[in-house]
Protein backbone atom coordinates (compact mmCIF):
# COMPACT_ATOMS: atom_id res chain seq x y z
CA UNK A 1 0.00 0.00 0.00
CA UNK A 2 1.25 3.35 -1.06
CA UNK A 3 2.52 5.70 1.87
CA UNK A 4 1.07 9.45 1.15
CA UNK A 5 1.87 11.11 4.45
CA UNK A 6 4.39 11.36 7.70
CA UNK A 7 4.58 13.10 10.71
CA UNK A 8 7.07 13.22 13.13
CA UNK A 9 5.79 14.18 16.69
CA UNK A 10 8.69 14.08 19.29
CA UNK A 11 6.92 16.04 22.51
CA UNK A 12 9.90 16.25 24.91
CA UNK A 13 8.56 14.76 27.94
CA UNK A 14 9.99 17.59 30.05
CA UNK A 15 8.62 20.22 28.97
CA UNK A 16 5.13 18.87 28.51
CA UNK A 17 2.35 19.92 28.90
CA UNK A 18 3.32 23.30 28.42
CA UNK A 19 1.13 25.31 30.79
CA UNK A 20 -1.08 27.34 28.32
CA UNK A 21 -4.48 26.46 27.06
CA UNK A 22 -3.64 25.61 23.75
CA UNK A 23 -0.32 25.36 23.67
CA UNK A 24 0.32 22.16 22.04
CA UNK A 25 -2.50 23.50 19.37
CA UNK A 26 -0.30 26.50 19.09
CA UNK A 27 3.04 24.65 18.50
CA UNK A 28 1.29 21.70 15.61
CA UNK A 29 0.21 25.02 13.64
CA UNK A 30 3.41 26.94 13.74
CA UNK A 31 4.99 23.83 12.51
CA UNK A 32 2.76 23.25 9.60
CA UNK A 33 2.87 26.79 8.20
CA UNK A 34 6.62 27.96 9.40
CA UNK A 35 8.85 24.79 8.14
CA UNK A 36 9.47 23.65 4.82
CA UNK A 37 8.60 20.11 5.50
CA UNK A 38 12.05 19.02 3.97
CA UNK A 39 13.28 20.96 6.82
CA UNK A 40 11.93 19.60 9.86
CA UNK A 41 12.20 21.87 13.25
CA UNK A 42 13.69 20.26 16.60
CA UNK A 43 10.69 19.82 18.84
CA UNK A 44 12.43 20.65 21.76
CA UNK A 45 13.82 23.88 20.53
CA UNK A 46 10.22 24.76 19.17
CA UNK A 47 8.58 24.41 22.51
CA UNK A 48 10.95 25.92 24.35
CA UNK A 49 10.65 29.39 21.71
CA UNK A 50 7.01 29.07 22.43
CA UNK A 51 7.23 29.09 25.80
CA UNK A 52 9.36 32.29 25.54
CA UNK A 53 7.13 33.61 23.43
CA UNK A 54 4.04 33.07 25.20
CA UNK A 55 5.36 34.33 28.61
CA UNK A 56 7.19 37.68 27.14
CA UNK A 57 4.33 38.55 24.96
CA UNK A 58 0.98 37.95 26.60
CA UNK A 59 -2.26 39.26 25.15
CA UNK A 60 -1.84 42.33 26.51
CA UNK A 61 1.24 43.04 24.64
CA UNK A 62 0.29 41.38 21.68
CA UNK A 63 -2.52 43.90 21.51
CA UNK A 64 -0.41 46.54 21.39
CA UNK A 65 1.54 45.53 18.86
CA UNK A 66 -1.26 44.91 16.75
CA UNK A 67 -2.03 48.47 16.93
CA UNK A 68 1.61 49.88 16.35
CA UNK A 69 1.89 47.26 13.25
CA UNK A 70 4.74 45.24 14.10
CA UNK A 71 4.76 42.53 11.67
CA UNK A 72 6.14 39.89 13.55
CA UNK A 73 3.85 39.93 16.75
CA UNK A 74 1.31 40.46 14.24
CA UNK A 75 1.53 37.24 12.79
CA UNK A 76 2.03 35.57 16.45
CA UNK A 77 -1.30 37.29 17.47
CA UNK A 78 -3.11 35.31 14.36
CA UNK A 79 -1.03 31.74 15.58
CA UNK A 80 -2.46 32.62 18.42
CA UNK A 81 -6.14 33.43 17.84
CA UNK A 82 -6.30 30.02 15.15
CA UNK A 83 -5.36 27.56 18.09
CA UNK A 84 -6.99 29.63 20.92
CA UNK A 85 -3.83 30.30 22.44
CA UNK A 86 -4.08 32.74 25.81
CA UNK A 87 -5.92 35.07 22.93
CA UNK A 88 -10.10 34.67 22.69
CA UNK A 89 -11.71 33.91 19.98
CA UNK A 90 -12.37 36.33 16.94
CA UNK A 91 -15.89 36.07 15.72
CA UNK A 92 -15.66 39.60 13.21
CA UNK A 93 -12.94 38.09 11.05
CA UNK A 94 -9.87 40.29 12.02
CA UNK A 95 -7.38 37.74 11.92
CA UNK A 96 -8.21 37.35 8.50
CA UNK A 97 -7.71 40.75 7.55
CA UNK A 98 -4.36 40.64 9.43
CA UNK A 99 -2.89 37.93 6.88
CA UNK A 100 -4.59 39.08 4.25
CA UNK A 101 -2.21 42.30 5.05
CA UNK A 102 0.91 40.62 6.45
CA UNK A 103 0.72 38.51 2.98
CA UNK A 104 0.54 41.34 0.74
CA UNK A 105 -2.84 40.28 -0.83
CA UNK A 106 -4.35 43.15 -1.97
CA UNK A 107 -7.40 41.48 -3.79
CA UNK A 108 -9.78 39.64 -1.06
CA UNK A 109 -12.81 37.60 -3.03
CA UNK A 110 -12.13 40.31 -5.87
CA UNK A 111 -12.78 43.17 -3.53
CA UNK A 112 -9.88 45.78 -3.89
CA UNK A 113 -7.84 46.78 -0.60
CA UNK A 114 -5.13 49.07 0.44
CA UNK A 115 -2.02 47.40 2.26
CA UNK A 116 -0.93 49.70 5.01
CA UNK A 117 2.53 50.01 5.87
CA UNK A 118 3.55 47.17 8.37
CA UNK A 119 7.04 47.74 10.53
CA UNK A 120 10.13 44.93 11.23
CA UNK A 121 8.04 43.28 7.99
CA UNK A 122 10.60 40.41 5.79
CA UNK A 123 10.06 38.47 2.94
CA UNK A 124 10.15 35.45 4.98
CA UNK A 125 7.50 36.84 7.60
CA UNK A 126 5.23 37.35 4.25
CA UNK A 127 5.78 33.44 3.13
CA UNK A 128 4.97 32.20 6.16
CA UNK A 129 1.85 34.71 6.37
CA UNK A 130 0.71 33.11 3.09
CA UNK A 131 0.88 29.81 5.02
CA UNK A 132 -1.13 30.50 7.39
CA UNK A 133 -3.88 31.65 5.30
CA UNK A 134 -4.08 29.07 3.41
CA UNK A 135 -4.71 27.39 6.75
CA UNK A 136 -7.03 29.41 7.51
CA UNK A 137 -8.58 28.91 4.79
CA UNK A 138 -8.61 25.10 3.83
CA UNK A 139 -9.86 25.34 7.33
CA UNK A 140 -12.92 27.55 6.71
CA UNK A 141 -13.93 25.12 3.80
CA UNK A 142 -15.46 22.94 6.28
CA UNK A 143 -17.26 25.47 8.35
CA UNK A 144 -19.55 27.34 5.58
CA UNK A 145 -22.60 25.87 4.47
CA UNK A 146 -22.24 22.23 2.96
CA UNK A 147 -18.60 21.87 3.76
CA UNK A 148 -16.39 19.48 2.75
CA UNK A 149 -18.67 19.35 -0.51
CA UNK A 150 -18.27 20.53 -4.21
CA UNK A 151 -20.70 23.20 -3.67
CA UNK A 152 -18.57 25.36 -1.20
CA UNK A 153 -15.75 25.29 -4.29
CA UNK A 154 -17.93 26.77 -6.78
CA UNK A 155 -19.71 29.20 -4.31
CA UNK A 156 -17.34 30.41 -2.70
CA UNK A 157 -13.69 31.31 -2.53
CA UNK A 158 -12.27 29.93 0.47
CA UNK A 159 -11.09 26.79 -0.70
CA UNK A 160 -8.88 28.87 -3.85
CA UNK A 161 -7.72 31.30 -1.55
CA UNK A 162 -5.67 28.39 0.15
CA UNK A 163 -4.74 27.02 -3.03
CA UNK A 164 -3.91 30.25 -4.11
CA UNK A 165 -2.06 31.08 -0.93
CA UNK A 166 -0.20 27.78 -1.36
CA UNK A 167 0.96 27.59 -4.72
CA UNK A 168 2.76 31.11 -3.97
CA UNK A 169 4.59 29.85 -1.11
CA UNK A 170 5.24 26.79 -3.91
CA UNK A 171 6.51 29.38 -5.98
CA UNK A 172 9.17 31.10 -3.54
CA UNK A 173 10.64 27.65 -2.75
CA UNK A 174 8.99 27.14 0.35
CA UNK A 175 6.65 24.02 1.06
CA UNK A 176 5.20 24.27 4.10
CA UNK A 177 3.03 20.70 5.23
CA UNK A 178 -0.10 22.74 4.91
CA UNK A 179 0.19 23.33 1.05
CA UNK A 180 0.84 19.08 1.11
CA UNK A 181 -2.38 18.86 2.66
CA UNK A 182 -4.46 21.41 0.18
CA UNK A 183 -2.71 19.52 -3.00
CA UNK A 184 -3.87 16.63 -1.33
CA UNK A 185 -7.07 17.34 -0.79
CA UNK A 186 -7.33 18.95 -4.40
CA UNK A 187 -5.60 15.52 -5.97
CA UNK A 188 -8.05 12.69 -4.40
CA UNK A 189 -11.51 15.35 -5.78
CA UNK A 190 -11.97 13.35 -8.55
CA UNK A 191 -12.84 9.77 -6.50
CA UNK A 192 -14.72 11.74 -3.83
CA UNK A 193 -16.78 14.07 -5.91
CA UNK A 194 -16.52 12.57 -10.06
CA UNK A 195 -14.93 15.90 -10.85
CA UNK A 196 -11.30 16.89 -10.91
CA UNK A 197 -11.15 19.95 -9.50
CA UNK A 198 -8.15 20.58 -10.40
CA UNK A 199 -9.38 20.40 -13.93
CA UNK A 200 -11.96 23.66 -12.76
CA UNK A 201 -10.97 27.31 -14.34
CA UNK A 202 -10.12 28.61 -11.02
CA UNK A 203 -7.34 25.53 -9.99
CA UNK A 204 -5.94 25.04 -13.38
CA UNK A 205 -3.33 27.82 -12.47
CA UNK A 206 -1.77 26.07 -9.63
CA UNK A 207 0.59 23.84 -11.33
CA UNK A 208 3.52 24.53 -8.60
CA UNK A 209 1.73 23.07 -5.98
CA UNK A 210 0.65 20.00 -7.62
CA UNK A 211 4.14 19.88 -8.67
CA UNK A 212 5.35 19.87 -4.95
CA UNK A 213 3.03 17.44 -4.03
CA UNK A 214 3.96 14.37 -6.87
CA UNK A 215 7.50 15.27 -5.72
CA UNK A 216 6.40 14.63 -1.86
CA UNK A 217 4.88 11.03 -2.91
CA UNK A 218 8.07 10.53 -4.97
CA UNK A 219 10.32 11.39 -1.76
CA UNK A 220 8.49 9.28 -0.05
CA UNK A 221 8.41 6.15 -2.52
CA UNK A 222 12.08 6.68 -2.98
CA UNK A 223 12.70 6.88 0.69
CA UNK A 224 10.85 3.58 1.56
CA UNK A 225 12.00 1.67 -0.73
CA UNK A 226 15.68 2.07 0.69
CA UNK A 227 14.14 1.50 3.97
CA UNK A 228 12.89 -2.21 2.63
CA UNK A 229 16.24 -3.01 1.07
CA UNK A 230 17.94 -2.36 4.32
CA UNK A 231 15.99 -4.29 6.28
CA UNK A 232 15.18 -7.26 3.77
CA UNK A 233 18.14 -8.96 5.32
CA UNK A 234 17.27 -9.85 8.83
CA UNK A 235 13.24 -7.61 8.69
CA UNK A 236 12.63 -9.04 12.15
CA UNK A 237 14.68 -7.05 13.53
CA UNK A 238 12.88 -3.70 12.95
CA UNK A 239 9.47 -5.12 13.92
CA UNK A 240 8.37 -6.25 16.94
CA UNK A 241 7.64 -9.66 16.95
CA UNK A 242 4.02 -10.02 19.13
CA UNK A 243 1.68 -10.76 16.76
CA UNK A 244 -0.83 -7.89 16.18
CA UNK A 245 1.62 -5.33 17.37
CA UNK A 246 2.29 -2.68 14.32
CA UNK A 247 5.11 -1.31 15.80
CA UNK A 248 8.02 -0.86 13.53
CA UNK A 249 11.89 0.87 13.74
CA UNK A 250 14.09 2.59 11.11
CA UNK A 251 17.23 1.35 13.51
CA UNK A 252 17.50 -1.86 15.00
CA UNK A 253 18.24 -0.46 18.22
CA UNK A 254 14.73 0.94 18.93
CA UNK A 255 13.54 -2.49 19.48
CA UNK A 256 14.29 -4.56 22.58
CA UNK A 257 16.18 -7.77 21.72
CA UNK A 258 15.67 -11.04 23.17
CA UNK A 259 18.48 -11.84 26.15
CA UNK A 260 17.93 -15.47 25.71
CA UNK A 261 19.73 -17.89 23.80
CA UNK A 262 17.58 -18.07 20.65
CA UNK A 263 19.41 -18.26 17.35
CA UNK A 264 20.18 -14.35 15.85
CA UNK A 265 18.87 -15.60 12.49
CA UNK A 266 15.14 -15.83 14.37
CA UNK A 267 16.15 -13.62 17.70
CA UNK A 268 12.74 -11.57 18.45
CA UNK A 269 12.75 -8.15 18.95
CA UNK A 270 9.97 -6.10 20.94
CA UNK A 271 8.88 -2.67 21.36
CA UNK A 272 8.27 -2.79 25.11
CA UNK A 273 8.58 -5.14 27.45
CA UNK A 274 4.61 -5.68 27.43
CA UNK A 275 4.82 -6.81 24.33
CA UNK A 276 8.01 -9.70 25.06
CA UNK A 277 5.81 -10.52 28.05
CA UNK A 278 2.47 -11.21 25.61
CA UNK A 279 4.71 -12.99 23.02
CA UNK A 280 6.78 -15.35 25.22
CA UNK A 281 3.89 -18.43 25.79
CA UNK A 282 4.93 -18.61 22.03
CA UNK A 283 8.74 -18.18 21.90
CA UNK A 284 9.83 -19.54 25.31
CA UNK A 285 9.27 -23.12 23.29
CA UNK A 286 12.42 -21.41 20.67
CA UNK A 287 14.31 -19.87 23.23
CA UNK A 288 16.10 -22.37 25.58
CA UNK A 289 18.80 -25.33 24.85
CA UNK A 290 16.10 -28.12 26.15
CA UNK A 291 14.34 -28.56 22.98
CA UNK A 292 15.49 -31.76 21.41
CA UNK A 293 17.17 -32.39 18.21
CA UNK A 294 15.76 -31.22 15.20
CA UNK A 295 12.85 -29.43 16.94
CA UNK A 296 11.09 -27.39 14.10
CA UNK A 297 11.60 -23.52 13.99
CA UNK A 298 9.08 -21.00 13.98
CA UNK A 299 7.41 -20.93 10.43
CA UNK A 300 4.68 -19.04 9.00
CA UNK A 301 1.77 -20.60 8.35
CA UNK A 302 1.71 -21.62 4.77
CA UNK A 303 -2.00 -21.84 4.20
CA UNK A 304 -2.21 -25.24 3.83
CA UNK A 305 -5.41 -27.14 4.98
CA UNK A 306 -3.91 -29.86 6.73
CA UNK A 307 -2.14 -27.58 9.10
CA UNK A 308 -3.37 -28.17 12.58
CA UNK A 309 -3.54 -24.57 15.54
CA UNK A 310 -2.88 -26.79 18.92
CA UNK A 311 -5.03 -23.61 20.19
CA UNK A 312 -7.55 -21.35 19.26
CA UNK A 313 -6.61 -17.99 19.72
CA UNK A 314 -9.54 -15.36 20.46
CA UNK A 315 -9.07 -11.56 18.55
CA UNK A 316 -8.91 -9.27 21.43
CA UNK A 317 -10.34 -5.73 21.85
CA UNK A 318 -8.99 -2.77 22.15
CA UNK A 319 -5.15 -1.60 22.22
CA UNK A 320 -2.79 -4.41 23.61
CA UNK A 321 -5.35 -7.10 24.39
CA UNK A 322 -7.47 -4.68 26.82
CA UNK A 323 -11.07 -4.01 26.50
CA UNK A 324 -10.46 0.15 27.02
CA UNK A 325 -9.20 2.47 24.01
CA UNK A 326 -6.48 3.40 26.76
CA UNK A 327 -5.79 2.55 30.47
CA UNK A 328 -4.04 4.77 32.93
CA UNK A 329 -1.53 1.35 32.96
CA UNK A 330 -0.01 2.45 29.87
CA UNK A 331 2.89 5.08 29.30
CA UNK A 332 2.71 7.82 27.69
CA UNK A 333 5.98 8.49 27.04
CA UNK A 334 8.99 6.17 25.29
CA UNK A 335 11.25 4.64 28.21
CA UNK A 336 14.23 6.65 26.56
CA UNK A 337 13.94 9.05 23.92
CA UNK A 338 16.64 7.43 21.52
CA UNK A 339 16.40 5.83 17.61
CA UNK A 340 12.96 6.07 15.93
CA UNK A 341 9.96 3.84 16.49
CA UNK A 342 6.61 4.40 13.82
CA UNK A 343 3.37 3.11 12.60
CA UNK A 344 1.27 2.70 9.57
CA UNK A 345 -2.16 3.55 9.76
CA UNK A 346 -4.39 2.41 6.79
CA UNK A 347 -6.49 5.40 5.43
CA UNK A 348 -9.96 4.07 6.10
CA UNK A 349 -12.01 6.79 3.76
CA UNK A 350 -13.66 4.99 0.90
CA UNK A 351 -12.21 7.80 -1.26
CA UNK A 352 -8.56 6.92 -0.15
CA UNK A 353 -8.49 3.52 0.35
CA UNK A 354 -5.21 1.66 0.16
CA UNK A 355 -3.46 4.96 1.36
CA UNK A 356 -1.32 4.53 4.44
CA UNK A 357 -0.17 7.64 6.86
CA UNK A 358 3.01 7.20 8.87
CA UNK A 359 3.81 8.46 12.52
CA UNK A 360 7.18 8.63 13.77
CA UNK A 361 8.21 9.26 17.06
CA UNK A 362 11.39 8.90 19.47
CA UNK A 363 9.59 10.10 22.35
CA UNK A 364 6.32 8.52 22.86
CA UNK A 365 5.36 5.02 23.86
CA UNK A 366 4.46 2.54 21.54
CA UNK A 367 1.31 1.99 23.43
CA UNK A 368 0.50 5.34 22.86
CA UNK A 369 0.93 4.93 18.65
CA UNK A 370 -1.28 1.86 19.13
CA UNK A 371 -3.79 3.69 20.62
CA UNK A 372 -4.05 6.48 18.47
CA UNK A 373 -4.12 4.16 15.15
CA UNK A 374 -6.90 2.20 17.10
CA UNK A 375 -8.98 5.38 16.88
CA UNK A 376 -8.70 5.72 13.24
CA UNK A 377 -10.14 2.11 13.01
CA UNK A 378 -13.35 3.68 14.19
CA UNK A 379 -15.27 4.60 11.73
CA UNK A 380 -18.52 6.02 13.51
CA UNK A 381 -18.31 9.98 14.72
CA UNK A 382 -19.90 9.02 18.34
CA UNK A 383 -17.62 5.61 19.21
CA UNK A 384 -14.93 7.79 18.17
CA UNK A 385 -15.99 10.91 20.83
CA UNK A 386 -16.86 7.95 23.69
CA UNK A 387 -13.16 6.17 23.22
CA UNK A 388 -11.65 10.29 23.66
CA UNK A 389 -13.57 11.19 26.23
CA UNK A 390 -12.81 7.85 27.73
CA UNK A 391 -9.08 8.44 27.44
CA UNK A 392 -9.34 11.61 29.06
CA UNK A 393 -11.02 10.39 31.97
CA UNK A 394 -8.43 8.02 32.93
CA UNK A 395 -5.14 9.24 31.66
CA UNK A 396 -1.49 7.79 31.65
CA UNK A 397 0.25 8.06 34.93
CA UNK A 398 3.42 9.82 33.34
CA UNK A 399 1.33 12.31 31.60
CA UNK A 400 2.32 15.15 33.77
CA UNK A 401 0.14 18.31 34.92
CA UNK A 402 0.21 21.61 33.46
CA UNK A 403 3.54 23.49 34.84
CA UNK A 404 3.17 26.92 36.07
CA UNK A 405 4.32 29.05 33.67
CA UNK A 406 6.00 31.76 35.73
Amino acid sequence: MPLVYEVTYNLPRELYPGGYEGFEHYLILAEEVCHDYRSPPDFRQMYQDGLQAIKHFPYERLKYGLDHMDGPIMFDYCLRSLSLCEVPPDPSGGTRHILEDLAGLSTNDQVQRNIPYINNHSEPLRIRSLALYSHLNFWAHWLVPGGGSLYPIKASHVMHNAAYAANACVEKGFVPRIALRVAAWLVTSKARFGIDVRELKNFQGFRQLYAAHEAYLTHLRTTEAERLLHISEAPHHYRCANEGCDIQAFNKAALRRCAGRCSPETKSHYCSQFCQRRHWNIHREFCNDRRPAGYPEVVDDDGDPDWIDDATFHERKGCDAYSKYWERRWPLWSEREGPEIFIDIPNISKYRKGEIMRIRTRTLSPQCLKAYKLLWTITKTDTVLSAIDESLIDPPENMGFPKDPA
